[in-house]
């Protein structure tokens, strides 16, 4: 309000005119998504407001802002229908939900979904905008209630009881509010509450038209359609492209011109343009999806501004280090200059230093030579004191060594004083009376210190006489205080010999020792060592004392002369003191000197160096100088390298190298050129993207080397989406498990039960995440993380995963791989992921399986070249790192360089290994050279492998079944090498390793091909060999297979004659394309008689050709046998295989199952595919029986999966097999196999998995590549068919029966088998319905006759019992198959033909061949293997008359054949790409529409035909007219539901009427030139639309004329609808013609006769009397002879001959003629099904009906 300023009404929807057009809403919106981001915590819009999103805006807000506005936006993924929903929801005030996907997301959850916002709607009144795209259609039921919601806005089941009672209670208030007049009645308040959901709730649904489910749906929900406004989002216009680059490239800082910008901005809009066409391109040529969406656009551009910032810095930062780094080596320059100049004042003081010098050396030699005299006085003096002091020195050593001698006793006396206490000697003088001995010592001591002792007397003890001791005196001398002091300190010195003489009689006691005296007086025993230690002190002394008088003598000399001798040295010192001086000025004079000369030197080594790292660095110095010119220019080239680079990543990973070139040369290249963006020229985007160091360890970690492996190592490491391989060989994958292992990469797969927590666990600890084995959708749980639509919490961020976040961390990288070999992943998921085309390339290939024969052959070549590999990555890596810190170090070094001699060493050391390194190098490639050049020779064996590999890889298209793996070729590659002969001339071995190889591949793979495929992967093995040898031009190929196919009749040199085929014509002039049949169109013009006369021979192929016979190659003779009798192609084939390749690659191998299973492993299931006829059971358990193991099976189905998965458990652990059946009918089952298999540890090795399956695309290609692949389908010709029979037929059963005849029936039995087989190859002529006859028919004969036979044997009878064994054999057990009368009848005249006595003659001929004269007879012999000799003797090809049939039907059979092998060899190969003819699919089909209206006969008025058959001949009542009118009805539906049909398609191309269901099987029936399934219905069969449409028209025209001018003169019956009922007519009116002769209707039968002579329909004058004239009817499988009137066999090459008129008419049952007539049997087509059969026509015969039995003969209405 603008006088309040209260916001009245938010968003107000009222229509303005806004004055300032689309700049103005540009800018309020722009300002309206600013306003959005600020508020929005998670999703943040950066949308380019081009003029085209601008106008989608305006529309979906429109309907944002209308009640019950929905939209259904259309457009491929990343076109930005979300994001544009979301900000125009913004703008209208909308709450936005999208639901959240999850694994278990369903119903229930979408139903709770709804009900939130059914009250959001419903209560609050607010707008919702419910965003729902094709990404969560979990279930199509959920359309269901989409469109429920769009129509009448009740969803089914939604809201129970209670919930309805509730809404409608909480909505009564707001009902009251806003509607006060309505009643409140329940229907009225839920009618109410139901309107506002409508009205609020807007759906907007985002669906890609990509696919067929959009149509598909909006057929199925018409409240798609009808309840919506559709807007389509188209492609982005190029000005769209241009103006959202333009924003993101304006803002972004970049080094160029403002003109290189604009360009730049152009040239991003290009690139986007020319890969969406090459989309097309690729599709057209190779059938593999590639699409690009607005979202690859802006991954595109933003990856280009991080390569380029990224770039710039990189180039700017070695631009700043390499100036420095120049700068750097000039200021070294200059020093060294500055320092010669120094060096030379240097040398000049040197010079006077040295002067000085010389002056003070000559002063000190003379002073030297005075203090030489002095020195010679002095050393006389100073020797006579030294030897003086010598003697002396010797004196006083004997005496103290003496005196030593004591020492012991001494100490010994003074410890045991020591040990005496006063207490002892107070206690001592205490008794009155101590012992005798203590006396006897205290007198030794009184004696010693010279005290009085009593006068000696003397007792006996002992035997001794001993002195009897004093004591009184003792008491006296120990009462003094000092009497342990005094004897310490007694003087020795004093004794005399007298005293020690005294005490000698004391001594000699016994008793005077230690012990004693301890015993009588403790401690005081001391006394008496003491005593006797001071005797022997005295004598010791008595010896050293005279010697130490004279060295006293002595020392008083010595001290003389020592005077004297200082005084001397005194003189001497003062001398040396002055020649000290000298000397020290001497030292100084030196020193500085020195100093000089170290400082030259210095200053000189300093020049060296400086001179020597200037000379070393000058590679450098030229190198960076070089690059710092040239850093500016590569700045500004930057603008288009990046631009290169980055389209290269965001857009090529998933083309093939072909498309790759194509793109970056042609188009990305051209175009930078064009626009003038500076640009390096052929700049190599590998080399720009990553450095030799990089791809040198991606190459160590499994990389293939060659150049596309490297582009695509780029795409997975450096693209900004997560990458997606496709990889069916494996490779990328090992590569990134290699290189992911240190950062602990975990393996997953997305039907893992751990996925999510694997997931999780990586995001969160941001480790890498591998997803093998993707199909061709990702789980939606995935989106957030490929979006990455992080939400930021604090520092850390965090991704939400459906129904939680979980913690991101930026280490997180994320892979995911596919197997499948082409898949088609959808626009969307392209968007979000970078597609990265992995499959092995022919030269990564061959040069990876040459490692692997080289590792074989010569080891040590292979190991040492690894070992090369590893060292010259580590070199490189080394020279790289050497030369940034080389140019590091000299950037930053601080101050002087030349001063810095660590950096001056480190510099020298890093160019000198650098040096090193180079020469390593250099030796390196050297020696690798060697290496290749012995590795070269074996390269053949690996070109031939990689053929092979390649083929098989090709014929996967063939059928999805045929997957083998690139691991699976490896072991087979590595066996053949191994197990081929050897040999020591390198060339013979490697022959023998290439033929080894070559065949057991083709054993290998051929025994997993169907029978009529193994021809066509021999042909091809020879084409792809013979072309890549040279030997054959890819031209001359090309000619051999599509032949005229592409020419016009009209067009090209008319025909010589008429015998020649338009198409024959067409081949042969495409053939002279070949040089070696330039001139074959006038080769048959001249000599055409000898070319017809070699074309109508019945094997060409081996006949001489004309004109050419001695010049054409094996291939030149196929091509011609090609051209004239394309039925004979596949003969001449094998015959070329033989030539090229060997003949054992054109004979059939028998399946050997015991082989097969020798070869598996518990892990490596046995894949028998299931076909017609062929079923393995019966083999697998025959195995089992001979090998002795218990065999599990199981026929899956519904719920048949529980007793599968029990066998599993049981059959793994306990070794036995277990058989799956037809397991194309439990599918699920098998993707649990495969994990079972590849994850499960312990598996029994006995274990073996057999599985039998029919062919089907969901099969899981992983079985199929780990698996051995079986068919064991009847082989085909009747060798082929033989043997196997013989390799089934032991010498056991021979011996069954001891009778010639039982091994005669065998035989013939096992020939008649072969026989039935093969009639199944000629189509409808062999058996109406081909029959799956198989093993289990021919064991049952064979048990029965065995069984006839021995019954025979016991009751002794001749013969057997014929009937009975035809009968058992025809009807019986093969019987037992046939559903179809005639081809009962064929089996029972083979029966008979096979089963009667002349067959039991020895050696009986069972079919001769009259052209080769071959003869086919039973051998007669009792030992198996001259049966299996004989069969081998038996030709490879047969006619088709061994079978009973016409040589004829090998030419339709033959012909087939051939076409369908050359439809399989082109379907492998590339396409051309296709160039669109201006007009579109839909402007043909309104032409053919416009066409055919103008040509449909008009209906049959229903009065006017009335009054019409009124006047016929006999009234509307006649049979015949009756007839009549039925048909015209029946004509009238279909030319009814045809008009209808063209005239609404008309309407519905024009955009009048919608384009339903049965319209769009019509559109695509008229574009493909077929006949719409709806017309079939309701009429005939035809083979063309204008084969049909020509039938409408003629059957017409009968019935008009019939109608108009009354009854035909003869009946074309192909025109009926029902020519039963007409016969029946006929029948009616002959009965009532001779109603006077009382014929009964039941007694008329047909009968019929050629007309003789034979009559065309022109030449008859009138109808018959009775019965009617048929025309039109062909016979197929023999001819009519007009002129013998009979049934002949057909003309060589005419299959099919037109009857002359026949007469039909009734005649009684009795009087008609049954011998002498074959009973043909007449169908309306070729096929002859019971419902195209009409009835049979007696034809007449000369031969036995027998004949035409076997022969197929037949009547057909129509043959086109």
């Amino acid at each position: 309000d603008d006088d309040t300023g209260e916001v009245v009404d938010a968003h107000p929807s009222n229509y303005e005119a806004v004055p300032g057009g689309l700049p103005d809403i540009r800018a309020r919106v722009e300002a309206l998504q600013r306003k959005f981001n600020e508020e929005s915590k998670v999703l943040k819009l950066e949308l380019v407001l081009f003029t085209d999103a601008l106008m989608h805006l305006m529309r979906i807000s429109r309907l944002l802002a209308m009640a019950r506005g929905s939209a259904l936006l259309v457009g491929v993924g990343g076109s930005g229908k979300q994001s544009l929903s979301r900000l125009a929801a913004y703008i209208a005030g909308a709450y936005t939900f999208q639901i959240t996907i999850t694994k278990t997301y369903n119903q229930t959850n979408l139903f709770d979904d709804i009900k939130s916002l059914y009250k959001i709607a419903g209560f609050k009144g607010q707008p919702v905008c419910f965003i729902f795209t094709d990404a969560e259609v979990k279930d199509e039921g959920f359309l269901e209630y989409i469109n429920q919601i769009l129509m009448t806005g009740e969803v089914a089941g939604l809201l129970p009881k209670d919930e309805l009672d509730m809404i409608v209670n909480d909505i009564r208030p707001i009902m009251k509010h806003q509607a006060p007049g309505v009643p409140d009645t329940w229907e009225n308040l839920y009618g109410f509450f139901l309107n506002r959901v409508r009205d609020n709730l807007h759906l907007v649904l985002c669906f890609s038209p990509v696919g067929n489910k959009f149509s598909r749906r909006a057929q199925q929900f018409p409240g798609l359609i009808n309840g919506c406004t559709i807007d389509w989002f188209l492609p982005w216009p190029e000005e769209a492209l241009t103006s959202v680059s333009g924003k993101f490239i304006d803002e972004f800082t970049m080094a160029c011109s403002t003109e290189a910008k604009d360009a730049l901005k152009l040239m991003m809009g290009h690139v986007h343009v020319f890969v969406t066409a090459a989309c097309q391109e690729y599709f057209e040529k190779f059938r593999r999806h590639v699409y690009v969406t607005p979202k690859s656009y802006l991954s595109f551009i933003q990856g280009y501004k991080e390569l380029y910032s990224k770039k710039w810095a990189y180039t700017k930062e070695l631009a700043v280090s390499i100036e420095l780094g120049l700068q750097k080596m000039f200021e070294a320059k200059a020093d060294v200059n500055k320092m010669k100049a120094e060096l030379a004042i240097k040398n000049q003081e040197l010079a006077v230093a040295a002067k000085e010098a010389e002056a003070l050396l000559k002063q000190i030699s003379e002073s030297t030579t005075i203090a030489e005299k002095e020195k010679q006085k002095v050393a006389v003096i100073v020797d006579q004191v030294t030897k003086k002091a010598a003697e002396i020195a010797a004196v006083k050593d004997d005496a103290e060594r003496d005196l030593a001698a004591a020492k012991p006793a001494l100490d010994a006396a003074l410890a045991a004083l020591n040990s005496i206490q006063p207490k002892d000697i107070t206690s001592l003088k205490a008794l009155k009376n101590p012992p005798d001995i203590i006396r006897r010592i205290f007198d030794c001591v009184l004696l010693l210190r010279h005290w009085p002792v009593d006068r000696v007397t003397w007792f006996e003890y002992k035997g001794a006489q001993v002195v009897v001791g004093t004591y009184d005196m003792s008491v006296k001398m120990m009462s003094d205080m000092n009497f342990l002091n005094s004897l310490m300190t007694f003087p020795k010195e004093q004794i005399n010999d007298e005293t020690v003489e005294l005490l000698q009689p004391y001594f000699a006691a016994p008793d005077f020792n230690y012990d004693s005296a301890k015993k009588a007086s403790g401690n005081v025993a001391g006394l008496c060592n003491w005593a006797e230690a001071m005797c022997t002190y005295h004598e010791v002394a008595k010896v050293v004392e005279p010697k130490i008088a004279k060295l006293r003598d002595a020392e008083a000399e010595l001290k003389v002369a020592t005077k004297e001798k200082n005084a001397a040295e005194d003189r001497m010192a003062k001398v040396q003191a002055k020649l000290d001086e000298m000397q020290a000025q001497f030292d100084a004079a030196m020193a500085q000197k020195q100093a000089l000369e170290d400082d030259a030197a210095a200053t000189q080594k300093k020049m060296d160096s400086a001179t020597a790292l200037i000379n070393a660095l000058a590679g450098e110095e030229a190198r960076w100088t070089a690059q710092s010119k040239e850093f500016d220019s590569q700045i500004q080239r930057l603008t288009g390298d990046c631009a290169l680079a980055s389209a290269f990543v965001s857009y090529l990973g998933p083309f093939n190298k072909e498309f790759r070139e194509l793109l970056m040369n042609r188009d990305f290249y051209g175009d930078c050129t064009k626009l003038n963006i500076p640009v390096t020229p052929n700049m190599q985007v590998t080399k720009f993207l990553v450095d030799d160091a990089e791809v040198g360890e991606w190459t160590l970690q499994g990389l293939p080397t060659d150049e596309l492996s490297i582009q695509n190592g780029i795409m997975v490491t450096r693209a900004s989406r997560y990458p997606v391989l496709v990889d069916p060989q494996g490779q990328g994958r090992i590569w990134i498990m290699n290189r992911e292992e240190a950062n602990q990469l975990k393996v997953t797969q997305l039907n893992d039960r751990m996925f999510r927590n694997h997931l999780e666990d990586c995001l969160s600890f941001g480790k890498p995440l591998l997803i093998e084995n993707i199909e061709e959708e990702l789980d939606p749980l995935l989106d957030p993380v490929l979006e990455r639509r992080l939400i930021r919490k604090g520092k850390s961020y965090v991704v939400p995963l459906a129904d939680k976040e979980v913690d991101f961390t930026e280490t997180f990288r994320l892979f995911c791989t596919t197997r499948l070999p082409n898949p088609h992943f959808t626009p969307e998921l392209s968007a979000k992921v970078t597609v990265v085309d992995f499959t092995v390339t022919m030269a990564g290939l061959e040069d990876q399986l040459l490692g692997k024969l080289i590792l074989k052959e010569k080891h040590e070549l292979e190991e040492q070249r690894q070992q090369l590999l590893e060292e010259v990555q580590s070199y490189k890596k080394k020279i790289k790192q050497l030369e940034d810190d080389l140019l590091f170090r000299l950037s930053n070094s601080q101050g002087n360089l030349l001063d810095d001699t660590e950096l001056i060493d480190v510099l020298a050391v890093t160019k000198q290994t650098a040096q090193d390194v180079t020469e390593k190098l250099v030796n390196a490639s050297e020696t690798n050279k060697k290496i290749n050049e012995a590795c070269e020779e074996y390269r053949p064996v690996a070109h031939r492998a990689t053929l092979i590999y390649f083929l098989i890889a090709e014929f996967a298209v063939v059928n999805c079944m045929y997957q083998t793996s690139l691991a699976q070729f490896n072991q087979l590659y590595e066996m053949s090498i191994d197990k081929s002969d050897k040999a020591n001339m390198p060339s013979k071995r490697i022959n023998n390793i290439i033929d080894y190889m070559t065949y057991e591949i083709y054993l290998y793979i051929q025994r997993g091909l169907f029978e009529r495929h193994k021809v066509i992967f021999a042909l091809m093995l020879t084409n792809k060999v013979l072309v890549s040898a040279s030997k054959i031009k890819a031209l001359d190929l090309d000619v051999f297979l599509k032949g005229g196919g592409a020419l016009d009749i009209n067009s090209v040199r008319k025909k010589p004659k008429d015998w020649i085929p338009d198409s024959v014509w067409l081949n042969i002039i495409s053939l002279s394309s070949m040089d070696a049949f330039r001139d074959i169109p006038d080769s048959v013009f001249r000599n055409d008689g000898l070319w017809r006369q070699w074309y109508d021979q019945e094997a060409p192929e081996s006949s001489k050709v004309p004109d050419y016979e001695d010049r054409l190659s094996k291939f030149e003779r196929m091509c011609v046998v090609k051209t004239f009798r394309e039925d004979r192609t596949l003969i001449a084939a094998a015959d070329y295989i033989a030539d090229s390749l060997g003949q054992r690659f054109v004979e059939s191998v028998p399946l050997n199952m015991e082989r097969a299973w020798g070869e598996s492993h518990n892990k490596c299931p046995l894949i028998c595919l299931l076909s017609p006829g062929a079923d393995p059971t019966k083999l697998i358990e025959d195995l089992a029986k001979k090998k002795k193991i218990k065999t599990l099976g199981v026929s899956m189905g519904q719920g048949q999966e529980v007793i599968a998965r029990k066998y599993m458990a049981t059959a793994s652990l306990e070794g036995q097999w277990v058989l799956l059946q037809n397991t194309h009918l439990g599918l699920g089952y098998l993707t649990e196999v495969e994990t079972f298999l590849v994850k499960e540890e312990n598996i029994h090795e006995d274990f073996r998995l057999w599985i039998t399956a029919e062919p089907h695309p969901q099969f899981p290609i992983g079985l199929l590549q780990m698996g051995i692949k079986i068919t064991n389908e009847a082989p085909v010709g009747m060798k082929a068919g033989l043997r196997a029979s013989y390799q089934w037929v032991t010498q056991d059963m021979l011996d069954a029966v001891s009778r010639q005849e039982w091994r005669q029936l065998l035989f013939v039995m096992c020939f008649l088998h072969s026989v039935v087989q093969e009639r199944r190859k000629f189509g409808p002529i062999g058996w109406n319905v081909p029959y799956e006859f198989n093993q289990s028919d021919l064991s049952a004969c064979v048990q029965f006759l065995q069984n006839h036979l021995l019954e025979m044997d016991a009751k002794k009878a001749n013969q057997p019992t014929w009937e009975t064994v035809r009968y058992m054999i025809s009807c019986i057990q093969y019987g037992g198959r046939i559903t179809d009368d005639f081809d009962q009848l064929l089996m029972d005249t083979f029966a008979e033909k096979y089963f009667h006595p002349g067959v039991l003659l020895p050696s009986v001929e069972l079919y001769r061949d009259d052209r080769s004269g071959f003869s086919y007879k039973v051998p007669d012999s009792t030992d198996i293997d001259n049966f299996r000799q004989n069969i081998e003797q038996l030709p490879g090809t047969e006619s088709p008359e061994i079978f009973g049939l016409h040589p004829n039907a090998d030419v339709t059979f033959r012909t087939l054949q051939v076409q369908d092998a050359v439809a399989t060899i082109l379907d492998t190969m590339p396409k051309g790409g296709g160039g669109a003819g201006g007009m579109s699919r839909e402007d043909m089909v309104d032409k053919i529409c416009e066409d055919l209206l103008s040509k449909v006969p008009p209906v049959f008025d229903k009065e006017e035909t009335k009054e019409k058959l009124k006047k016929l001949a006999g009234g509307p009542t006649q049979p015949l007219t009756v007839h009549l009118r039925q048909e015209i009805d029946r004509l009238n539906i279909i030319t009814k539901l045809a008009t209808a049909t063209l005239k609404n398609l008309r309407l519905a191309i024009a955009g009048t009427i919608a384009l339903s269901g049965g319209l769009i099987d019509a559109l695509d029936a008229l574009y493909m030139a077929r006949i719409p399934d709806a017309w079939v219905k309701k009429s005939w069969e035809a083979n063309t639309l204008g084969n049909w449409f020509t039938g409408l028209l003629q059957r017409f025209d009968q019935l008009n004329k019939w109608l108009n001018l009354g009854r035909p003169k003869a009946y074309w019956m192909t025109g009926f609808f029902n020519p039963q009922g007409f016969l029946t007519a006929m029948k009616q009116e002959v009965n009532r013609k001779h109603a006077s002769d009382k014929w009964a209707l039941d007694d008329v039968v047909m009968t019929s006769e050629v007309t003789h002579p034979p009559k065309d329909f022109e030449s008859l004058k009138e109808a018959p009397a009775e019965g009617v004239f048929i025309y039109g009817l062909y016979l197929d499988g023999c001819s009519w002879s007009g002129r013998e009137n009979k049934l002949v066999d057909s003309e060589p090459k005419k299959l099919f001959n037109p009857l002359p008129v026949l007469y039909v008419t009734g005649v009684q049952a009795k009087d008609k003629k049954r011998s002498g007539v074959y009973e043909a049997p007449c169908y309306r087509v070729k096929a002859r099904k019971g419902f195209n059969f009409i009835t049979t026509f007696s034809l007449r015969s000369e031969d036995g009906s027998a004949k035409w039995v076997l022969r197929g003969a037949a009547l057909l209405c129509s043959i086109d």
